[in-house]
């Protein structure tokens, strides 16, 4: 059996996805992305590859810098399929986020020589009669609007300088014709988007979509620093989450940096429940 790597290509589409779907469910029990989400992801990619054993495609990965998305075969060893993408990896200059539970690719990576950096946490809660979520209650003088309200530079501006987004470890700061071209699209319906207006000023904003498979995601939960610590954060994540589960989402979910702890504690204060964990790896020095 010989793997090879080379270029993803856009006929590769179809393959990509299976394989993704085959991790999905092998990992979390069912499909999590449908063909064009996959497509969005790697259009939006600086670089994509696939490894291919007699033909067959059993890898793919591709680089959002500085994040590396890795998907092998569960049915495969990872050991030589990370052996045969290894330098590509390396010249991504990137990171490679890791299921925890994957021991295996855990060990092959460490083998490599990378090495475990720091660690996300997706908190996710499934809409049901066990979990009501509360109603939110709004700071003083703030008024709510959706996407129509704002352009997309105000609402760069409020998550980027405003809010500081990219001052969180693991968060980068995208310039806004790469910010928009990845949160202002036909799939991120304006009216789940939620925003906090005080007077004139954008102070705070919730975004995210539903995704193909049901769940309804936080993308960017962001509020500016002079309005932090008065509820505005707790009462635009309960009023987004609302506006999904209105819309359809039977799953409710949001990523977070595991050494967050106070955005852990809101998050885990409405009713989300850490699920996964994964593990951030680099290239040793």
């Amino acid at each position: 059996m010989t793997l090879t790597l080379r270029p993803a290509h856009a006929d590769d589409l179809a393959d990509i996805t299976a394989l993704q779907a085959r991790f999905d469910t092998h990992w979390f029990g069912a499909p999590e992305r449908d063909e064009s989400e996959v497509a969005e992801e790697l259009d939006h990619s600086a670089s994509s590859v696939v490894v291919t054993e007699d033909g067959e495609l059993v890898a793919a990965a591709w680089t959002d810098p500085p994040r590396i998305t890795l998907t092998i075969d569960p049915s495969q060893a990872p050991a030589p399929v990370l052996a045969t993408m290894l330098s590509w990896m390396l010249e991504t200059d990137g990171v490679v986020d890791v299921l925890s539970r994957d021991e295996f690719l855990r060990q092959a990576l460490l083998a490599a020589g990378w090495h475990h950096t720091r660690s996300t946490f997706e908190l996710l809660r499934t809409v049901g009669a066990d979990w009501i979520l509360e109603e939110p209650v709004w700071p003083a003088g703030i008024r709510i609007t959706d996407f129509t309200a704002a352009t997309p530079a105000q609402v760069h501006n409020l998550i980027y300088r405003e809010a500081r987004w990219a001052d969180v470890t693991g968060h980068v700061e995208r310039r806004l014709e790469d910010w928009t071209a990845l949160f202002v699209t036909e799939k991120d319906d304006p009216a789940q988007q939620v925003l906090a207006w005080r007077d004139d000023r954008l102070v705070g904003v919730a975004t995210g979509r539903i995704f193909a498979d049901g769940s309804g995601w936080i993308a960017q939960l962001a509020v500016a620093r002079d309005v932090r610590r008065s509820g505005l954060g707790r009462a635009l994540l309960l009023e987004a989450f609302a506006r999904r589960i209105a819309a359809g989402a039977h799953t409710l979910g949001l990523g977070v940096q595991a050494e967050n702890e106070r955005a852990i504690s809101l998050y885990t204060s409405i009713g989300l429940r850490i699920e996964r964990e994964w593990q951030v790896f680099a290239p040793r020095p």
